[in-house]
């Protein structure tokens, strides 16, 4: 067993979760060349194997992972705060307008560009229909350019507006974690004189998915952000410790998200509205309780490098790379694919991405690093 304070062993359990969590969010937006079926178990065949894997991990498990950010940005924002007064909210400002808002910039507008300059290389016009539907919609390219997910009922029977994104889709984490930077004032107060009445308010708002609904700006993704980044919060400022406060009831918690896994996985298309909020709640806390438990006993260790480029491989790897790689992989593999290769592929193409962004990221800090820095926050 390695000896690690406190501290310690929550530093390097945070650090730790960061790359495999962005590796999650690549399986989620890495193309399939076989939709998962709904398996009928009464006419089973070997195909349902890569179907039950393809739900449980990609629709399911991988459902953690941003709630996990949100959480760990939650803590790390309050963490150090003695008192909370206007100094210290606008120095906090200030570090996340470096690390948040300049990365958000960037990105979405490099995007924008980069696929302008390919549209004009492909020479076919395409660029002026781009530019004027750039020009239509310029006010929400860095808010609800993008959407999915529409039609999504609660468990009430309350039919929600489809979830919105910027230009990047994926950056719909830092849209709303900036959200919850600027009212971490009304997050610090709520917590202080509430205690923990908060999050349980919260947390019943996560269930039901029942929250204030905007126009073109989704209630239940603001929410998921409310709930996860004052749970972090709430650790912070009673000065908690994730790892030890977590631990508790630990085999409770693994037993809910075992069970609620399985009853998301049985009611994917139907009820699960009742059951993937606690998968996700309980699957987040067991996935600390986990990697605390594997770092303690010298089975995890972290990598600096891997930690650090997770920030990088979360921001661009729906930049043309998933679907270079998916493409690549149609011309390697055939489409009408066996079992063991719809295996291979399916685990194979999002390590490949995450290979790339690695390869660019290294590259970048070795010649480029204060370009790199910008775009990453200094991270």
């Amino acid at each position: 067993m390695v000896k690690l304070n406190e501290i310690e062993l929550q530093s390097k359990t945070i650090d730790w979760l960061r790359f495999p969590l962005a590796v999650l969010v690549i399986f989620i937006h890495m193309p399939l060349v076989r939709d998962s079926q709904n398996v009928d178990y009464m006419n089973f065949n070997l195909y349902n194997w890569y179907d039950i894997t393809v739900i449980l991990t990609k629709k399911i498990i991988a459902n953690i992972a941003v709630p996990c950010f949100f959480m760990f940005s939650g803590y790390l924002f309050f963490n150090s705060v003695e008192k909370w007064n206007r100094r210290v909210y606008f120095a906090k400002i200030k570090i996340r307008l470096r690390t948040l808002v300049i990365p958000f910039i960037l990105f979405n507008l490099s995007v924008i560009i980069l696929y302008a300059l390919l549209k004009i290389l492909k020479a076919d016009g395409s660029i002026y229909p781009y530019l004027n539907e750039l020009y239509g919609n310029w006010y929400r390219l860095l808010w609800n350019y993008s959407s999915w997910s529409p039609d999504y009922v609660n468990i009430f029977g309350q039919t929600l507006q489809p979830c919105y994104g910027p230009y990047l889709l994926q950056l719909w984490f830092l849209r709303d974690l900036i959200v919850m930077v600027f009212i971490s004032p009304a997050v610090y107060y709520l917590i202080k004189y509430t205690k923990i009445w908060v999050l349980v308010i919260l947390g019943l708002c996560f269930y039901s998915k029942m929250f204030i609904e905007i126009t073109g700006y989704s209630g239940r993704l603001f929410i998921t952000a409310f709930f996860f980044f004052s749970l972090g919060a709430f650790f912070s400022i009673n000065r908690k410790n994730i790892v030890v406060s977590l631990r508790k009831y630990q085999t409770v918690w693994f037993a809910v998200s075992l069970t609620s896994m399985i009853l998301w996985y049985f009611f994917v298309d139907g009820l699960y509205g009742f059951f993937a909020p606690v998968f996700v709640l309980s699957g987040v806390i067991s996935a600390v309780n986990i990697t605390s438990y594997f770092i303690e006993h010298g089975r995890f260790r972290v990598s600096e490098t891997l930690s650090r480029a997770s920030f990088f491989i979360y921001c661009t790897h729906c930049i043309l790379i998933t679907d270079w790689v998916y493409r690549a992989f149609n011309k390697i593999f055939d489409t009408d694919a066996t079992l063991l290769v719809l295996f291979v592929r399916y685990f194979t193409a999002p390590f490949v991405c995450v290979g790339i962004i690695i390869c660019i990221y290294l590259i970048m800090r070795r010649f480029i690093p204060k370009i790199l820095n910008l775009f990453t926050g200094n991270r």
